[in-house]
Formats: C-alpha cells, sequence, structure tokens
C-alpha cells in the first residue's frame, strides 16, 4: 500500500508553535553581600520574535537563603519589544555563605543563576556591615536602602510632607566603635537640621548640625561602643519640607 506524504502528514498530530517569547537573563552569575542593603541585581529579559503582540511571564524561584525582590515578571510585548525588568537579589546578615541558584522560567524555557554569598569583609565600611537598616517612613520611589547603598544619586525620602523628626538607623548585631557620621543630602530640597545619635542603652546625642546648605556634613564626636546610630532628621530645605539622606557613611 503507497501512503502519500499528504496522508502522513494529516495522520501526525500538529506539533505545537514555538514560544514567541525569548527569555534571557543576565548576569550569568551573581556575588551577594550579607546585609540588608547589599542586594545586587538581576536584569530578566522577556523578548516578543512574533509579528503579533503577546502577554509574557518569567517565574523565579530560590532558596530561602535568598530575599528576591519579585518572584513574578508579567509584561505585555507589541510585536518584536524586548522588556528588560529589574530584580533586586539580596542576603540577611547571618546567612550562611555559600553557592546557591536562582531559577528564571517562561513557559519551556529555564536559566539557573549562580549565586555565591559572603559575608562582609572585616575591611568593609560599617554601614555595608549593618545588620538591619531602617527609618521612620519611606516611599516607594526612595527606598530606606537607597541611602546605605554606596550611590549618591539615590536617596531615601520620608513618607510624610512637614512632619518631624524622621530618623534613619543602622544596627549592628555586636557592639561597633564609632567617632564619625559622614551624611550627604540632595543639592536640592536637602536635610537642613538633624542630630547624630547613638544607642548605648538609651539614645545620646553625639552631635548636631543646623542650618545646613551642604551636601556633604561630617560629625566627628568622642569614639563610642554601640550597637546602633541614627540621624534624627529635624527639618529640611525647599519643596515638601521632609527628609531626603543621599547616603550616611559611619566610622
Amino acid at each position: 500500500m503507497r501512503i502519500t506524504a499528504a496522508l502522513i502528514c494529516a495522520l501526525l498530530p500538529a506539533l505545537p508553535a514555538p514560544d514567541p517569547v525569548h527569555l534571557t537573563v543576565s548576569p550569568q552569575s551573581l556575588p551577594v553581600t550579607t546585609g540588608p542593603c547589599n542586594a545586587r541585581h538581576l536584569s530578566v529579559r522577556l523578548a516578543n520574535t512574533s509579528t503579533t503582540p503577546v502577554y509574557a511571564d518569567a517565574e523565579l524561584t530560590a532558596p530561602d537563603a535568598l530575599h528576591l525582590q519579585r518572584t513574578l515578571v508579567s509584561t505585555w510585548l507589541p510585536a518584536g519589544w524586548t522588556s528588560a525588568v529589574p530584580v533586586r537579589v539580596s542576603a540577611a546578615t547571618g546567612t550562611p555563605p555559600g553557592d546557591y541558584r536562582i531559577r528564571v522560567s517562561s513557559g519551556d524555557q529555564h536559566t539557573d543563576v549562580p549565586v555565591t554569598v559572603t559575608a562582609p569583609p572585616p575591611t568593609a565600611g560599617l554601614t555595608t556591615r549593618a545588620a538591619e537598616v531602617t527609618a521612620a517612613s519611606f516611599r516607594a520611589t526612595n527606598p530606606i536602602c537607597a541611602a546605605a547603598d554606596g550611590d549618591p544619586a539615590t536617596f531615601w525620602t520620608d513618607g510624610t510632607n512637614r512632619v518631624w523628626p524622621d530618623w534613619f538607623q543602622l544596627d549592628w548585631h555586636t557592639p561597633v566603635t564609632v567617632s564619625r557620621a559622614d551624611v550627604r543630602t540632595p543639592a536640592e530640597a536637602g536635610l537642613r537640621d538633624w542630630d547624630v545619635q547613638v544607642w548605648t542603652g538609651a539614645w545620646q546625642t553625639v552631635a548636631s548640625v543646623r542650618g545646613n546648605t551642604a551636601t556633604t556634613r561630617t560629625s566627628t564626636f568622642p569614639p563610642r561602643s554601640v550597637t546602633a546610630l541614627r540621624i534624627l532628621t529635624l527639618a529640611g530645605n525647599g519643596v515638601g519640607d521632609m527628609s531626603r539622606l543621599a547616603e550616611l557613611t559611619v566610622s
């Protein structure tokens, strides 16, 4: 019996259409230092390779030792469009150093990203070594870690207008010796008045700044063994009259 190619094709089940969405993740590996504000970022890229618009999803999974800013990326992709979404990856203070893995999946595509977790070196600054970084309040566009990430272009903003005082605080699990606080504030509408306070069983003011108009002010004081230091903000300059702190460096 002769069976034509057309008949064979008719009898075979139809193959599923190829996924029009192409997944890529960068970087291909990620070093992360423990600490609340020592995060690194993955870029999840979803590209629509078809000629019609589609919805695209990517799911991220990781062990409990890692904290992911989000576990789902969902986006609308016009034809030929690529969307790149940053995902913040961090490991809390005390996370065991070692090798971990994040899996990023989209449809039948999977990408594994090795993550190497290490503790901050002893030579790291006290801000980097802080076990907790907290504030009185914050805005989604200007989060707490923006003032402890080493980038003066980003800044923390409190979540209330014309309500004082506010505070921005560093905590350490074991006592550290401090004698200096460098406060960097935005050039426009930055901090005007604040106190530097340390915790030694109670809050103590060790330095005060009033009438500031500079972007960086250094406060020095006799060395203290402390488990926390905070900037108690009392007034700001400019529109909204709120707390804006670009970077806090403690030594």
